[in-house]
């Protein structure tokens, strides 16, 4: 089952998930709309949703199909008037929309060489200095675009031209939980220790993932982050990764 309302295309993912997609796009207003899409989904309650999940141009429900049951004769058909309904009444009530998704999360950032693995190579080959580094990669408002790869890994934007930078073409075998990189137009924070390929300039001492229940991921889709940089020794101080 696939179909198309308004701007949106709608389709089911096996037996009990729905997407709602758009365009495919890395863009600011493109995460605003599955933002905002989510949140007013979320906001109804309905039965038999038990999972939502945005990203870059998507968003995926996730359903109990014991409570969230079509008839089988009937299926698609249903299903196209549940999606119908949902985004007729999505589109006539936008502004009450993202009403505490405007916040900026300010976010701090070591950019010492300790922990900025690549940031001299990246000066090298941008032929810019490490100061100029830091202050651009600080200066922008970037937008959590998806959460994945690994559970709270932030995927962000957008980078400014001068710094993008390709992923490394073999990935390091250990990246530090906090490390924050750049992998073309995307910035991102490692929420664990792991294997990764990003291009490491600086780590926060922020712990983006905790696998406790009540906490998990320090940040979602539609959030709006700035860095900020401190010291190696502020950033002893704060460590929340020990």
């Amino acid at each position: 089952m696939k179909c198309t309302i308004n701007k949106w295309s709608v389709y089911a993912l096996g037996d009990h998930a729905i997407v709602f997609a758009l365009a495919p796009s890395v863009d600011t207003t493109t995460v605003n709309a599955i933002s905002q899409l989510n949140q007013f989904i979320k906001s109804k309650n309905i039965v038999g949703i038990v999972d939502t999940i945005p990203s870059y141009h998507t968003l995926t429900l996730i359903y109990d199909p014991n409570k969230f049951l079509f008839p089988i004769s009937n299926f698609s058909t249903q299903l196209i008037s549940f999606c119908t309904n949902v985004i007729s009444a999505f589109d006539e009530q936008p502004t009450q929309l993202l009403q505490n998704e405007t916040n900026i999360i300010n976010v701090p950032v070591c950019y010492d060489s300790a922990f900025a693995l690549d940031i001299e190579k990246i000066s090298e080959q941008k032929n810019i200095s490490v100061q100029e580094i830091i202050n651009i990669h600080t200066a922008d408002i970037y937008e959590v675009y998806s959460i994945g790869f690994l559970p709270g890994f932030t995927y962000m934007g957008i980078v400014h031209e001068s710094i993008q930078i390709p992923r490394h073409e073999k990935p390091r075998m250990h990246v530090t939980a906090g490390s924050v990189g750049i992998a073309g137009l995307q910035t991102g924070i490692y929420p664990t220790n792991s294997p990764g390929g990003w291009q490491i300039i600086g780590r926060t001492p922020w712990k983006v993932f905790d696998p406790n229940p009540n906490k998990l991921a320090k940040f979602k889709v539609g959030d709006r982050i700035q860095f900020y940089p401190i010291s190696k020794i502020d950033f002893d101080k704060m460590n929340e990764n020990n």
